[in-house]
């Protein structure tokens, strides 16, 4: 799988508090990137809803590092290449 970038679909796995984190768990869409920190690395600006800031305030939009994002389809799509057939089968009688 390609690394995150712009336009991508993430879940947040992991926040300054670590996997405690309000936003653990919550879908967001990976909007720019905002630059490099010393310790965290890659920063991106995501948005998504009831998201809750490093300040407590809720919002759409958060900066995360890259680290604590994992990369998810987009919704409305899936990786599973099955498909679904109806099937004309004669009924049994017991």
């Amino acid at each position: 799988m390609k690394p995150i970038q712009a336009g991508d679909h993430a879940e947040i796995i992991e926040g300054a508090l670590g996997t405690k984190g309000p936003n653990v768990g919550k879908k967001v869409r990976v909007v720019i990137l905002r630059g490099e920190h010393s310790e965290y690395g890659r920063i991106w600006k995501v948005e998504g809803e009831g998201l809750i800031s490093e300040y407590g305030a809720v919002g759409t939009t958060v900066d995360c590092a890259q680290s604590w994002l994992r990369k998810i389809e987009p919704p409305g799509e899936t990786s599973d290449k099955s498909v679904e057939k109806e099937v004309d089968a004669p009924l049994t009688q017991s």
